[in-house]
Parts: C-alpha cells; sequence; structure tokens
C-alpha cells in the first residue's frame, strides 16, 4: 500500500490537513455554496483561489493547495497593499453572473453587487514576497456590497497599526482604495461603516463558540477601541 503524505496545517478556527498535495478541511452547511463560487470564479479566468474536489470520507471538504507564505506576519508595505487591492479586484470582478441563491453561512447585505469573500485580511491570503498571489478560506463568503470586502482589506493593511502616524494610515488606506479602483459609492461605503464593522467583529468574538482562541487574546477588546480610533476617512479616500 502507498504511504499518504500528511501536513497538519493551522488556521484560526480550523485545523487543515495537506495530503498528498491536496488540503482537506472541516466543512459546514456552506460549503457546497462556497465550492460552486470557486469553480464559477475558476471557469471566469481567476486562477487564484483554490479549486474544489467535493469531499473526503471523513466528510472534510477537498481542495487544491496554493504554493506561498500565508501572511501571518502582516505585511504593509506598498507591494502588499497594493497587490492585495488588485487581487480583491479581479475576484469580485470573477463573481459577475454567478447566482447567489442561499445556504451560505452569513445572510446576504444588500445590495449585494458581489460575492465578497467575507474575510479578506493577510491570515488569508498567500504572498509570494510581499505580493499578493492567492486568497484562502472563503467559508465567511456572502452576497455583499463591495465595500464590505474593502473596508476589511483597508482595516487590515492600513488603519490595524495604530502605532503609525495617523498620516501614513490614511496613504495606506487611500493607496487600497486606488489600487482596487474604488466607485466612489464603495469609497462612501468604507468611511461611513468601517467603524459598525469593527464593532460587529467585537461581538462575534463575543458571542461566537469557536472563537475561544480570539476572546483569550482580547480581540474583541482591540476591534473595540479600533472601531473608537479609526481617522476620517472620508477627506482622504472619498475623491474617487
Amino acid at each position: 500500500m502507498a504511504s499518504v503524505h500528511r501536513v497538519e496545517l493551522r488556521g484560526g478556527l480550523n485545523t487543515v490537513w495537506l495530503i498528498d498535495g491536496r488540503v482537506h478541511r472541516p466543512s459546514g452547511p456552506w460549503s457546497t455554496r462556497v465550492h460552486a463560487l470557486l469553480r464559477h470564479v475558476s471557469e471566469a479566468g481567476f486562477t487564484a483561489a483554490p479549486i474544489p474536489f467535493g469531499f473526503d470520507l471523513k466528510g472534510r471538504e477537498v481542495l487544491s493547495f496554493l504554493p506561498g507564505e500565508v501572511g501571518h506576519h502582516f505585511p504593509m508595505t506598498d507591494e502588499a497593499v497594493i497587490s492585495s487591492a488588485r487581487l480583491l479586484r479581479r475576484y469580485h470582478d470573477a463573481t459577475a453572473g454567478f447566482v447567489a441563491g442561499s445556504g451560505w453561512q452569513c445572510p446576504a447585505i444588500e445590495p449585494a453587487e458581489v460575492l465578497c469573500h467575507g474575510d479578506f485580511a493577510q491570515y488569508n491570503l498567500v504572498f509570494e514576497g510581499d505580493a499578493a498571489i492567492g486568497m484562502i478560506d472563503f467559508d465567511w463568503a456572502r452576497p455583499a456590497p463591495r465595500w464590505y470586502d474593502v473596508a476589511y482589506g483597508v482595516y487590515r493593511f492600513a488603519l490595524m497599526d495604530l502605532d503609525r502616524p495617523v498620516a501614513v494610515q490614511l496613504r495606506a488606506a487611500a493607496l487600497f482604495c486606488d489600487a482596487y479602483d474604488a466607485s466612489p459609492a464603495t469609497r462612501r461605503g468604507v468611511a461611513d461603516n468601517l467603524p459598525g464593522y469593527l464593532i460587529r467583529m467585537a461581538e462575534q468574538v463575543e458571542q461566537d463558540p469557536r472563537f475561544v482562541t480570539q476572546r483569550a487574546e482580547a480581540h474583541n477588546t482591540m476591534y473595540r477601541e479600533h472601531a473608537a480610533r479609526v481617522p476620517d476617512l472620508h477627506r482622504t479616500i472619498c475623491t474617487g
């Protein structure tokens, strides 16, 4: 019998296995919808997301492996900001024409312009150096307006490090929106909704029983503090 090569890959919520070159990770009721989305964007020419291969005998979803470094080091260089925003734009555009239907882990947010990734941050991006080359973990995908993903991208790539000067944070926020080629409506959505987005993140950490580590590390406190200190984005990004 041929040997099976297994490597354990730990994520924020899940333990994931790389088995003979394919990713096996816990599935949920939403996974079939996510697989349909991944097939759609692949057929639309977006090659920076995993390809689904159904489910294994333990009920885990099976996906192609994207080689590279997952961005746990939180790169915030201009290259990281620009490449991530452009990757997000290509993904959003590739979701055009997908019939969302129901069955997602999270409810739709209107106007549902695209299928948002739902957790667009460095820890769900694959990098080559500081260049973002792939997206993983679509469990939180949902129909939503473009600003929903752009807002969290702006937060993670521009505003999360409160020790940086405000001018530097605002420059990075504008750089992300410019690289995404955000419309005026998307820019206003980011500026108007980001503080509330972070409050909802804090509430999710506090209420969802799965976020044991995040509660222990006081992520909810961090989100609430950051929501209160988000700089005035309107004067910087609402110019497109």
